[in-house]
């Protein structure tokens, strides 16, 4: 199974997260063959990134966020890493 990016995501410390949506974008791509295509691909480069932190509350937006992202960054390296 692949697993296309939908956004960029960096866990610092187990403690911080930076987080960041790839917008999708049609656009022309020639392939090797020198064919042109129109595809879908995503705007990785200059994706905003937010910035979410675990503080002294596990209930706040930003603890419930970094647990969450980790959780999910967990799932994926285990399971569907290769």
């Amino acid at each position: 199974m692949r697993l296309v990016p939908a956004f960029k995501l960096y866990v610092i410390n187990s403690t911080e997260v930076l987080h960041g949506l790839y917008e999708v974008v049609e656009r022309p791509i020639i392939l090797g063959t020198g064919e042109e295509i129109d595809a879908l691909d995503v705007l990785g480069l200059g994706a905003m990134l937010t910035h979410h932190v675990w503080d002294a509350d596990p209930n706040s937006p930003g603890s419930i966020f970094v647990l969450k992202m980790r959780s999910w960054f967990e799932s994926v390296w285990n399971l569907l890493a290769v």
